[in-house]
């Protein structure tokens, strides 16, 4: 054995190195196995526990499931119209971005022009009424058992007030705003109910909505409770400067939306539109407003392509862009054509806007299709109004691409469009080289790098083809041929250099585009039905 052994001394160390692994592979093994074991038990210990706690546990009674059932119901609801609101509230951004502004515990500093009608404004006096001087006098008494001098600050009052910086935390939330210019809007409204359905303008409605606005201001600067009575003065007067800071931000950002001047009158009407209070003007006010926006379009360059020229052509298009066949220049326009008037101008801007923003070369014509809005799915209590235009337009392949993203992401800024329909043509000429450049790949072989594969369809005129039949003789045979096929052409190879190259419109500014494109208006929450 001894003599086997060292004959054999490799394989008698590979024998013991084995049985050393086996030995510690089943050690481990074993470990494995009673930690699996012991899961094993802890799952059908715990699985047990479980099913005698659902057994001991009683169902929801109905009212309760019903309370939850309402609860949830509730948040969907509210959620549904947050996702809404993104659906043509343009001066929506500049609202959020206020409310955050106002209770940021910082000092808001800005060097844009602040409303002086929004600062140092004296705390108003309730109108006395029959039967209030009991009242009067007890709240005289109440006021000289006051101290003199205010409370040390509590940690509560600090939240919202520091009266040594002064400064001041306003939490408002978009839904509370609204909440509240609802119920001011009632109130201002409860006495002037129509008895009938006929929309009618009041010489007042520019007041109406200053008042609003400032009704809606002095809720916003009012001192809180946790703020003690003695500094109350003291916070509305930290308060009104700091939301007029704000506000001098809100109006600058609206300004960047729009070519009208915005005043701070103008400043209020939008906030409250932000609110959901859709803007409304005279019918006099309404004419002067098209018209001044047409002078600013016509001295301006945000419309793609206007000649410069020519101002007999240009005054004529921007008369057909502006007014359209809905709008009379030398008329005032029907009550109720005023709010979709505003509604209108400030999706056609923003049209304008983005063209220009994309390069786009000319716009050559822009037809609304709907000019009060029309309901999705023929419901006319629907939430959601569709306003729509028909764009055509001249440029590069790449501006149009620009413009259709654009489009597709306006939701970013609370404004969304949906394009129903697109179509583009081009110059026979492209069409002709395009079909040259093609041919070439096709002549190379199939079996090279440029493998192309077409598609033909025999008595189909090429978009831009001369007439069949016209100047025949003239024209080439390849010319000819391409006047009756339509052909599809794609370069299979994606490592293939000319992978992906536009053959029509890479350069040239002749690409005609037609564009027809839904813009959507969540109307629902708004405080008049407008």
């Amino acid at each position: 054995m001894k003599q086997f052994i060292l004959k054999n001394i490799v394989l008698a160390v590979i024998l013991v190195l084995t049985l050393i692994g086996s030995i510690v592979l089943m050690i481990f093994c074993e470990g494995k196995r009673r930690t699996i074991a012991e899961s094993m038990a802890t799952i059908e210990e715990n699985a047990r526990t479980i099913e005698s706690i659902d057994s001991a546990r009683k169902p929801n009674s109905v009212a309760e499931s019903e309370t939850r059932i309402k609860a949830d119901t509730e948040t969907l609801a509210k959620k549904n119209i947050q996702i809404y609101r993104h659906f043509g509230k343009p001066y929506r951004p500049a609202l959020l971005k206020l409310l955050k502004n106002i209770a940021s515990p910082a000092e808001l500093k800005t060097e844009l022009p602040v409303d002086p009608s929004l600062v140092a404004k004296p705390k108003p006096v309730p109108a006395k009424e029959e039967g209030d001087e009991g009242e009067e006098e007890s709240k005289e008494e109440v006021a000289e058992t006051k101290p003199a001098t205010p409370e040390p600050p509590t940690d509560e009052e600090k939240a919202v007030f520091n009266p040594e910086k002064n400064l001041v935390v306003l939490a408002f939330d978009e839904d509370s705003l609204r909440a509240k210019l609802a119920e001011i809007y009632a109130e201002v409204h409860q006495d002037s109910e129509s008895s009938d359905d006929t929309f009618v303008i009041p010489d007042t409605i520019q007041s109406e909505r200053a008042r609003l606005f400032e009704k809606l201001f002095d809720a916003i600067i009012e001192a809180p409770e946790a703020v003690d009575p003695a500094r109350a003065e003291a916070f509305r007067t930290a308060a009104a400067a700091k939301f007029a800071q704000a506000f001098a931000i809100f109006r600058d950002d609206v300004q960047d939306l729009t070519l009208e001047n915005v005043t701070d009158r103008v400043a209020h009407e939008l906030f409250l539109d932000a609110l959901g209070l859709p803007r409304l003007m005279r019918q006099r006010d309404c004419k002067n407003y098209i018209d001044y926006l047409y002078e600013k379009y016509l001295s301006s360059d945000i419309i793609p392509g206007l000649p410069e020229d020519d101002p007999i052509e240009k005054e004529g298009r921007v008369v057909d862009f502006i007014y359209g066949k809905n709008l009379n220049r030398q008329a005032l326009p029907v009550p109720e054509m005023v709010i979709p008037i505003i509604r209108n101008f400030q999706i056609k801007e923003d049209l304008f806007r983005r063209m220009k923003d994309a390069g786009i070369g000319r716009l050559l014509t822009m037809t609304a299709g709907a000019f009060y809005g029309s309901t999705l799915d023929n419901d006319a209590e629907g939430p959601i109004l569709a306003f729509t235009y028909t764009l055509e337009m001249t440029g590069t392949m790449d501006s149009f691409d620009k413009f259709i993203n654009s489009l597709q992401s306006a939701y970013k800024t609370d404004r969304v469009y949906v394009i129903k329909d697109i179509k583009f043509s081009a110059p026979f000429e492209d069409l002709i080289n395009a079909n040259a450049v093609v041919g070439s790949h096709m002549d190379s072989g199939t079996n090279t790098a440029a493998v192309v594969r077409r598609n033909t369809t025999a008595g189909q005129a090429i978009p831009g083809a001369p007439p069949a039949g016209a100047n025949a003789a003239q024209q080439p045979a390849a010319d000819q041929t391409a006047a009756t096929l339509v052909a599809t052409y794609e370069l299979t190879d994606p490592h293939h250099p000319e992978y992906g190259q536009p053959l029509i419109g890479e350069k040239r500014d002749e690409i005609k585009c037609t564009i027809v494109v839904n813009y959507l208006f969540y109307r629902a929450d708004n405080i008049t039905p407008q």
